[in-house]
C-alpha cells in the first residue's frame, strides 16, 4: 500500500449568511464599546468626574442624559438579535440606519480626542460601523 504524504487537504470555504455577518459585527462592536468605556476610567479625573455628576464633554448627569446614553449604547445589544430574526427588508434598512448613526456617533466622538487608545478605538468603531451599513447596503437578492 502507497501512502501519499504530499497531498495537500482542501479546505472548503463556506458563505457565511449576511444576517451572521451583521450580527457578528454588532457583537464586536458591542464589545469594543465597552472597553472604550472601561478603560476610560484609567484616565486621569475620569472617576471624579463620574463622582460629581459630570460626563463627557461636561454634560451634567440627569435622568434624560443617562436615557439618551442608555438608548444609544443599547441598539448594538438589540441589533445582535435583530439582524437573525427580523425579516431582509426591515433588517436591511434596520442596519443602514442604525449604523450611520454609530458612524456619526463615532465621528463626534473623536472630535478633540487626545489619548491613543481613544482614537485607536474610536477609529475601530468607526470602521466596523462602516462594515456593517456596507455590508446592508449590499445585502443580496434573490436574482443576484
Amino acid at each position: 500500500m502507497i501512502i501519499n504524504k504530499n497531498t495537500s487537504k482542501v479546505l472548503k470555504n463556506t458563505e457565511i449568511d449576511v444576517k451572521h455577518k451583521l450580527s457578528s459585527l454588532w457583537l464586536v462592536f458591542m464589545m469594543l464599546y465597552i472597553y472604550t468605556d472601561f478603560y476610560k476610567l484609567y484616565m486621569p479625573g475620569k472617576i471624579q468626574d463620574m463622582l460629581s455628576g459630570v460626563m463627557d464633554g461636561g454634560v451634567k448627569v440627569t435622568q434624560v442624559s443617562l436615557l439618551a446614553v442608555a438608548i444609544i449604547t443599547i441598539i448594538p445589544a438589540f441589533m445582535i438579535f435583530l439582524s437573525l430574526v427580523v425579516s431582509a427588508k426591515v433588517n436591511r434598512w434596520l442596519n443602514i440606519i442604525l449604523g450611520i448613526l454609530h458612524i456619526t456617533i463615532g465621528v463626534v466622538n473623536l472630535i478633540g480626542a487626545t489619548w491613543a487608545y481613544y482614537i485607536f478605538y474610536g477609529i475601530s468603531l468607526t470602521l466596523i460601523a462602516i462594515l456593517i451599513v456596507v455590508y446592508a447596503w449590499k445585502w443580496p437578492n434573490l436574482e443576484g
